[in-house]
């Protein structure tokens, strides 16, 4: 278990609840010097898994300060490396699932945040929408509201999020995963808007392979810009491909 300086862990943890005081001194604790450390975050990890009452303050202040961390404290800004991301899905993962909803959306968030972030976490992001789509299994499960085997529109929802969150400024990329989803629910009644996001992700995943990505962590710690936008011309042609749908993909 982590340290929080002048907040005992161990106590607040006994209490088995997490109240808006408590959040409160817990904010203050954790951002009064500027600086979220690793054992403040574990520390915070330790309370959100209680078992207990938490307070709807909770899962704000939670995933802002694991985002803070992982996002912002490390050089460059924004970018994550592979040992905070390995950390935080050791973190997260109980036998190769997210725990809890809360933790989900940590996740979610810190791939929305981060400029670049390591293809492992947001393909393991898309692992856990799968488990939930295909298995009937994790913590998009609580509650028994999904039908295992079909793409509701939160499901759809929640993919857009992670696939524009890993491509950045608008761009989604198809992935192992995501194909997987795709083909095992394809007999389903999925939902519409499910189609087209994987059709532009479709797209995007040529366009990425022309070139078009953010640097990797090294090359940013040594020039501050890169390119963000594809060559109009380029850009246009894809666009058209896109407006086409399935049929202008495959053309």
């Amino acid at each position: 278990m982590g340290e929080l300086k002048s907040v005992p862990v161990a106590e607040l943890a006994s209490k088995n609840r997490v109240t808006a005081e408590d959040v409160v001194m817990l904010r203050r604790e954790v951002f009064g010097d500027g600086v979220v450390t690793r054992s403040e975050a574990e520390a915070l990890f330790a309370l959100d898994a209680i078992e207990g009452d938490k307070c709807a303050e909770w899962p704000d202040f939670f995933v802002e300060a694991i985002t803070d961390l992982i996002v912002h404290q490390e050089k460059p800004a924004g970018y994550i490396s592979q040992d905070n991301a390995d950390w935080l899905v050791q973190a997260i993962s109980r036998d190769g699932m997210v725990d809890s909803l809360t933790e989900l959306e940590l996740l979610v968030h810190v791939l929305e945040k981060a400029k670049s972030s390591p293809n492992g976490l947001c393909a393991y992001a898309l692992e856990q929408v799968a488990h939930a789509i295909i298995d009937g299994k994790g913590p998009l499960m609580h509650g028994g509201k999904l039908v295992p085997g079909l793409i509701a529109k939160a499901e759809v929802e929640l993919l857009r999020r992670i696939l524009y969150a890993y491509g950045g400024d608008g761009n989604i990329a198809i992935t192992r995963a995501e194909a997987e989803i795709n083909e095992r629910t394809a007999a389903a009644n999925n939902d519409p808007s499910w189609n087209d996001l994987f059709v532009k992700a479709l797209a995007n995943y040529v366009m990425c392979s022309a070139g078009y990505e953010a640097p990797v962590r090294d090359v940013a710690l040594r020039q501050d810009a890169f390119l963000e936008q594809a060559d109009p011309e380029i850009g246009g042609f894809f666009g058209r491909m896109v407006s086409g749908g399935l049929a202008g993909i495959m053309a």
